[in-house]
């Protein structure tokens, strides 16, 4: 079992590979002393940047280097189930969440979520039978960053 599962920005497919890219918005920890170890060492990643980077891009830069030190198995979620603006899941019966992610500024997310609100509410209202046939898809992101 994994101590860190984490939302992806991007998923290859293999949940514990590092060519994955995070997303810090949306995941579980285990509470464990390897897990204190990790954030300890993600924060004094930060001294190895310049200032100003985000700490998600740190945590995608050294995700292998920190979970290799500290002894932590990451599991990273397939967007198919926890998805985002970055790699819209194609198959609305299998998402579980969408966020905001790959977005600059809050009326950006306020904009595109609606749309993703509006698309879920068209879905779920339509019959089953229609649900599984298929054919509903997301709006694509309009002021979102892809």
């Amino acid at each position: 079992t994994s101590d860190v599962a984490i939302a992806s920005d991007f998923f290859n497919g293999d949940p514990e590979s590092m060519g994955n890219r995070p997303n810090g918005g949306f995941l579980y920890v285990r509470s464990a002393n390897r897990t204190v170890e990790f954030y300890r060492r993600w924060r004094r990643a930060r001294r190895r940047f310049p200032a100003g980077t985000n700490e998600q891009e740190i945590l995608g830069r050294a995700q292998g280097e920190l979970s290799r030190r500290s002894g932590v198995r990451m599991q990273f979620l397939d967007t198919a189930h926890c998805g985002g603006f970055c790699q819209l899941s194609g198959d609305m019966g299998r998402v579980c969440t969408l966020h905001a992610n790959c977005c600059t500024g809050l009326a950006n997310k306020v904009h595109d979520l609606r749309n993703v609100l509006r698309d879920w509410r068209n879905y779920t209202a339509a019959p089953p039978e229609d649900r599984r046939v298929g054919g509903f898809q997301w709006t694509r992101p309009g002021r979102c960053i892809r």
